[in-house]
This record gives C-alpha cells, sequence and structure tokens, in this order.
C-alpha cells in the first residue's frame, strides 16, 4: 500500500539524499556526518515495517498513508534546515574542564566506572535476595522479579530510587562496553570485556529491547570507529552480529511475557516459535497514520507543548507530586488497550514515534516540524560531545549518546535519555575533580586505542 503513496517515494527520496549527503562529509572528516544516525533511525522506524508486515497496512485508508509519510518529509526538511543553526549555537557555549581529563588514564577511568557497576550489582543482587544467578539470568523475564523491576506507577520514594538506579546501571554498562577498546594492556581489557559480558544477559533476558540497544548499540559504534580489523573485516563481523541480535529479538518478543524456561529445556528452540514470527515494533508509521485519525476523531486535539512538558517533568517522584499525569495513558485506550487489570488503566502503552509525537503536541503540519528541531537540537549536542573526543570520557559520552539515538525513534523522551543523562553527570563531576587536582591542560591528539587508528575519527571541521 505505502508504495502506491507519492509522498512515500518523496520521503524515501529526500531521506537518500540527506543520508548520502551525511555519509560524505563523514569520509571528508567533517562532524556534520553525525547526522547520519538520525537518518539511519527514521528509515528504522519508518520505512521497514510496511516491508516487513504488509498485511498491516492493507487497511488503513490511503490519504492516512500519503498524510503520514507526508509529515516525514517535513520532518526531515525541519531537521535539515534547522541542524545547522542548532550546531552552531551548540558548539558556541563555553567548556570547562574538558581536557584537564586528558591527565586520566583509561585505567583510571575504568576503576571508577567498575566500581559503580560493582556497587550497583550488589544492591541488585540484594534486591534478588542474594540469587546471583537469578540476577544475571532472569529467565522468567517480565514473568518473574529482576534486579531493578518495580510497579508501573510508583507513588514511593523507593520507587524512584530502583528506577534511577537501573538507568545508572544501564548507563555504566555502556561505558564498560566503550572502555573495552581503550585500555591499553590486556589485563584491563580483558576485564572491562568480563564486566560487560556479565551484565548482557542481563538486559537480553528481562525482555525490554531498547535497554539491551542501549548497552549494545555504543559498543558496536565504537568498535566500528576504533576496532583494530581492516574495515571490510567489521563490516562483516558487524553484519553477523546483526543477523543474531535479530534471531534473538525473535525469541525475546515470543517468550518475554511468560519467561525462558520452556524454551531452555527444549532440544530444539525454533520448534518453538512460530516460523512466519518476524520482528515487530518498528511500525512508526503505523503509530502515525492512528495518531493522525486519533486527531481527526475529535477526541483530542494538539496539546501545544503539554505531551512534551509531561515528559521532561516526568523525573518528579510521585511521592512529590502524587497527581503526576500518566504519560499516553489516553491515547492507549484510544486504541483499545483500556484495561481494569493493573495501575495504569491499560493493558499497554503504546509509543507515537518521533513524529507522531510533535503531531500530537503541535498538530499535523508544525507537529513534524518540532520533532525535527527537537532532534536537531539533540544531534547539536552529540556533535559537540564528538568535537571533544580529545577527553575519553567525552567520547564515551558520544558514543553512549548516539547508542541512544535509535530509541529515540520510538519517542522523544527522558525516559530514553536518562542514561546518558546520568553518564553526563559522571562526566561532568569527574571533570570538575580533575580540574581542581590538574587545573587546565593543553588540547592533545585526538584518544585511541594503543596500536590503532580511527576510521572517521581524525580532527573534524565545524
Amino acid at each position: 500500500m505505502v508504495t502506491h503513496e507519492l509522498t512515500f517515494y518523496l520521503a524515501a527520496a529526500a531521506l537518500l539524499i540527506l543520508t548520502v549527503e551525511s555519509c560524505v562529509k563523514l569520509l571528508k572528516r567533517d562532524s556534520f556526518g553525525v547526522t547520519v544516525v538520525v537518518y539511519i533511525t527514521v528509515f528504522a522506524w519508518y520505512f521497514v515495517d510496511p516491508f516487513l508486515n504488509p498485511e498491516e497496512y492493507d487497511y488503513l485508508p490511503p490519504f492516512l498513508l500519503g498524510q503520514s509519510y507526508g509529515q516525514v518529509l517535513l520532518f526531515l526538511i525541519g531537521f535539515r534546515v534547522v541542524m545547522p543553526v542548532a550546531a552552531r549555537w551548540i558548539l558556541s557555549r563555553r567548556i570547562t574542564g574538558v581536557f584537564a581529563m586528558q591527565r586520566l588514564t583509561p585505567e583510571q577511568i575504568l576503576m571508577a566506572a567498575g566500581t559503580i557497576w560493582l556497587l550497583l550489582f550488589a544492591i541488585g543482587i540484594a534486591r534478588m535476595g542474594g540469587d546471583v544467578i537469578g540476577a544475571v539470568f532472569p529467565i522468567d523475564s517480565r514473568a518473574g522479579v529482576t534486579m531493578w523491576g518495580r510497579g508501573a506507577v510508583e507513588s514511593s520514594a523507593t520507587g524512584f530510587l530502583i528506577a534511577s538506579a537501573g538507568y545508572v546501571f544501564n548507563a555504566v554498562a555502556a561505558f564498560l562496553g566503550v572502555l573495552i577498546f581503550f585500555q591499553r594492556s590486556p589485563f584491563w581489557r580483558v576485564l572491562a570485556g568480563a564486566m560487560f559480558a556479565i551484565t548482557l544477559p542481563y538486559f537480553f533476558l528481562e525482555g525490554a529491547r531498547s535497554h539491551f540497544l542501549a548497552v549494545l548499540l555504543p559498543f558496536i559504534l565504537t568498535y566500528l570507529f576504533y576496532g583494530r580489523h581492516p574495515l571490510v573485516v567489521r563490516f562483516a563481523i558487524l553484519a553477523v552480529a546483526f543477523v543474531c541480535l535479530d534471531q534473538g529479538f525473535r525469541f525475546v518478543t515470543a517468550f518475554r511475557a511468560t519467561g525462558f524456561r520452556e524454551l531452555l529445556a527444549a532440544k530444539n528452540p525454533y520448534e518453538l516459535v512460530d516460523e512466519d514470527l518476524r520482528q515487530s515494533g518498528l511500525n512508526m508509521i503505523q503509530e502515525l497514520c492512528f495518531v493522525n485519525a486519533y486527531l481527526d476523531s475529535g477526541d483530542s486535539s494538539p496539546a501545544y507543548g503539554a505531551r512534551y512538558l509531561n515528559e521532561l517533568l516526568n523525573f518528579v517522584p510521585r511521592a512529590i507530586w502524587p497527581s503526576k499525569p500518566l504519560i499516553g495513558i489516553d491515547y492507549a485506550k484510544w486504541r483499545g488497550f483500556e484495561s481494569a487489570e493493573g495501575d495504569l488503566g491499560v493493558s499497554t502503552t503504546i509509543s507515537t514515534g518521533m513524529i507522531g509525537g510533535g503531531v500530537l503536541n503541535f498538530g499535523k503540519v508544525f507537529g513534524p516540524v518540532a520533532a525535527g528541531i527537537l532532534m536537531a537540537l539533540w544531534t547539536g549536542l552529540l556533535i559537540r560531545w564528538w568535537e571533544q573526543r580529545k577527553s575519553l570520557l567525552r567520547l564515551v559520552l558520544f558514543m553512549v549518546g548516539a547508542g541512544l539515538t535509535f530509541n529515540l525513534g520510538r519517542d522523544i523522551t527522558l525516559l530514553v535519555l536518562w542514561p546518558v543523562i546520568f553518564a553526563y553527570c559522571f562526566v561532568r563531576l569527574t571533570e570538575i575533580w580533575a580540574t581542581k587536582r590538574f587545573g587546565p591542560v593543553p588540547q592533545v591528539a585526538t584518544v585511541g586505542p594503543a596500536g590503532a587508528g580511527p576510521v572517521l575519527a581524525g580532527p573534524l571541521s565545524q
């Protein structure tokens, strides 16, 4: 159905042109090429699912599909127009303490991150009643308990602390994955790799694919940029990893609600998975159609930024703000997921996508542009961190943020960005400490792992 719409081809052509532009800038070592992560995100969330699950689009009215791809085009135009302005403004902000961090060795940074990891890991095991195996391998997934599991609506301060600890654990795990490539001796590389590997099963088996990607994608990006293998070998390894990830997520989708015990006990696990089961959840163009229909129905009107504000203030504990709005519940009920069971009043919440969220906030025309502006500001921040990569911690911060960009395609929300926010707090506190101890130091060469030169990581122009 989507291939019958003119706006589909216009949006696809715009996306292709902009992606090629970003790739060319990357090859020229221009930091504006960082925008390619946004274009990959748009492609994955808005162009893939109609070809994976075409039957899901047969019942959608053609005018809704045409309108929605027109909004994708508006998003791309708004993003590309605002991006240079946003980048210049963010890059012009004053920086302090960044280069004092060059006095800290990769091993010292690993020790600091490892200490936080060990502390949180110990707390998580304690919350599991001392069950180390259950903490590392939560095979009951959403049907059981996990280290940082909690109720959907927590009104106590404890719930806020548990959620914060979970995000910090996510951030420090992503940190460890990036730091592996910068350790200068086999012992420290093995230590970082061991902590990272121990953590991965938890994020995979808990059932939230976005959490697993938030940990894994920074590792993958760092390997792509700083891996020691030839570039062709790196791409080949990443292709194999993608296939494995695709197959693994099929099992997660099928068993996260009931747990993996039956799967682990089976002689042939593939017999338990429907061979026709395909990846789900990338259907943000479908949700964009529903969002437009939701506004057309008269059951809702543009919130003029109120939904974004609710997302921004969502960090306030419910113990302090008992009447804090529940995010997205009205839309989930309209979509037919209302339920008397549970705390939320719905059986599940529905992501509207980064463009759909803009439409719900500012309408069908200005909404996609507003979403593009937000993504431009975020990408400008990523470019700033990339330009500061002479500091290893800033480079790690960039990798963590770039890895989270993919998850922003599902929703522009702090619920996605909390890991990098906590990581930024750690970096700034460390920079303040380093500045007081060492004082400012002159800029030096770009950081890189011993014995390897970064690909696409030379001195870039702003």
